[in-house]
């Protein structure tokens, strides 16, 4: 009720003034949003901004009049009764449209205190473009016409908001090394981390923004040592995996060194055998000579 009475007493003030003509607001952008998409507080998609900072809105105006005209000035009006204009255009120092010409003009402010604009609900506003041009029966009349486009997209977020929305897209980014934590302590801390940011979420969508924002932030710290956890574990296993793979090689080592000895012993033990048969055979081949000399004698 409070949104159309507002819209209702802007129209009629625009009539009192001025004539509607075919200029048109095709679109507006809000620049620099602390955040942009659907807020679970307000149960619908804002543009947000902390209070304190500045909101810049592009307004694309374009001209279906038939003819030139001249853009004398482009406003917007909140539910908060306050007006921002843009310096870009003013009655003394109009933008010139030729037909279907467009424009882009820029407004804007700082956002105001949660004092001035509450941020426990979502800002309606209407965007207004002015501009004048001949009476084509009598150029030296000047006619006045506007355009005005109306939205209620606005949300003014509080500093422990602004926390809370930035520490929940920073975990909603989040997630457990694929295949999942090898570290049970990693494990456990990310559940706890679950906890806090279900619990963090749910105070938000109540409007306890400093409360969520606490929450959150726990949830932040509990994965940040998750991750340490996880890497001090796999540390540890790769050098366990190392101190193993360097005492295979050792046990490896002493191995060959074995067979090396036991290959050069049996080698020993060959030339040794070798050197006996011939040893043998010497003696035995001296025998036979000592006896064939006594056989001869007799």
């Amino acid at each position: 009720m409070k949104k159309l009475l507002f819209v209702t007493v802007v129209f009629l003030l625009a009539m009192v003034t001025l004539v509607p003509a075919y200029a048109e607001i095709t679109g507006k952008t809000w620049l620099g949003t602390t955040y942009r998409g659907r807020d679970e507080y307000y149960g619908d998609d804002v543009n947000a901004y902390e209070t304190g900072t500045t909101a810049v809105l592009a307004v694309t105006v374009r001209n279906r009049e038939g003819f030139a005209i001249n853009v004398t000035k482009v406003y917007m009006t909140f539910d908060w009764n306050l007006n921002y204009t843009s310096t870009q255009v003013n009655a003394t120092n109009p933008e010139t449209l030729k037909n279907n010409e467009v424009r882009v003009f820029f407004i804007s402010f700082q956002v105001p205190s949660t004092t001035v604009a509450s941020n426990l609900y979502v800002h309606s506003y209407i965007i207004v473009a002015e501009y004048s041009y001949p009476n084509a029966t009598k150029p030296s009349q000047i006619l006045k016409g506007f355009y005005e486009l109306f939205d209620d997209d606005f949300a003014i977020y509080s500093g422990d908001q602004a926390d809370a929305v930035d520490y929940n897209r920073i975990v909603s980014g989040l997630s457990p090394p694929p295949g999942g934590w090898r570290s049970a302590r990693a494990q456990i801390l990310w559940n706890k981390a679950s906890r806090e940011i279900n619990s963090g979420r749910e105070y938000y969508r109540q409007g306890e923004f400093p409360t969520a924002k606490l929450y959150l932030s726990t949830a932040l710290d509990y994965i940040d040592q998750a991750w340490v956890a996880e890497e001090a574990y796999l540390t540890a296993y790769e050098e366990l995996n190392m101190q193993e793979v360097e005492a295979r090689i050792r046990s490896l080592d002493a191995m060959s060194n074995l067979l090396n000895g036991l290959s050069t012993m049996w080698i020993y033990f060959g030339i040794g055998g070798i050197l006996f048969g011939i040893g043998y055979i010497i003696k035995w081949l001296a025998h036979m000579r000592v006896k064939k000399t006594e056989t001869s004698n007799e």
